[in-house]
């Protein structure tokens, strides 16, 4: 008696070959770019709602940074709960901006349409998808760091830097498998490895090269609002600049996903 065929998972689409960092970034903030008012549409409530967490928590990140001051080892439960409140709508509005992000520049306007208010399993599915990830790389990190802290002695700080960029190779590749939880297709962690076999490390260099303009921003105008007093003066317009910019890092980041997803895998009509 014949044994039925499994079908075969879906293969990779795209035109594959060797990524181009600079291509990538370069792609990515281009888009941002040419569709600023889609981003701006996409971006409005993400970054209200990461505005209004940021806001909200800081009373309690001030209570922990002063009780950490004064050498206390017991800190405010209600300080920590702000704090768990903050990064859970921090984490949301994120979540619902990185797959409206990745629907718009994958299957077009009508996949992301209104101001993305529309939540649905992509959303779900890619935020736990997103902690699951998350945990795992904190879990193998504080693993990894047993054995380098006993083996390498003074040379721990180095050991412990090799193993996050191992860690953080291996998230880059599976995170293509995110992508395309946001778009809806059946592309499994192992097809999302394979299909960026070789392609760890531009990925991860082109992500961190993507944010890094936004990141210097956050750096100068820190530098400034504390010489000019503007920190003292306006904490608050210091916290919406810098969730704002928070939210266009994060669109970047997805921007450069999103090209190699296209590349690398494809989007199958």
């Amino acid at each position: 008696m014949n044994q039925m065929r499994q079908p075969e998972p879906p293969r990779p689409t795209g035109s594959g070959g060797r990524l181009g960092i600079l291509q990538l970034v370069t792609t990515s903030l281009q888009s941002l770019s040419l569709c600023r008012d889609d981003a701006i549409r996409l971006g409005a409530v993400p970054a209200a709602l990461h505005i209004a967490a940021m806001i909200y928590g800081q009373p309690a990140l001030y209570a922990l940074l002063s009780t950490a001051e004064q050498g206390k080892t017991t800190a405010d439960p209600a300080a920590i709960g702000s704090l768990l409140l903050m990064s859970v709508i921090a984490i949301f509005s994120l979540t619902v901006l990185a797959v409206n992000w990745l629907r718009f520049l994958l299957l077009g306007p009508q996949s992301a349409p209104g101001i993305g208010l529309h939540i649905g399993r992509p959303h779900i599915f890619f935020l736990l998808g997103a902690i699951a990830l998350g945990f795992a790389a904190l879990i193998s990190l504080s693993l990894a760091s047993i054995p380098i802290g006993l083996l390498l002695g003074s040379a721990a700080n180095i050991g412990f830097a090799v193993a996050a960029l191992a860690i953080g190779m291996v998230v880059i590749r599976l995170s293509l498998a995110l992508v395309a939880v946001a778009i809806g297709q059946p592309v499994g962690l192992r097809q999302a490895w394979e299909a960026s076999a070789g392609q760890s490390l531009t990925l991860l260099i082109a992500v961190l090269l993507a944010e890094l303009p936004f990141f210097l921003l956050v750096l100068v105008i820190g530098f400034l609002a504390g010489a000019t007093g503007l920190a003292a003066a306006a904490p608050y317009t210091l916290l919406l600049i810098s969730s704002l910019i928070q939210v266009a890092a994060t669109m970047a980041q997805c921007g450069v996903l999103a090209a190699a997803y296209r590349r690398l895998i494809g989007v199958r009509a």
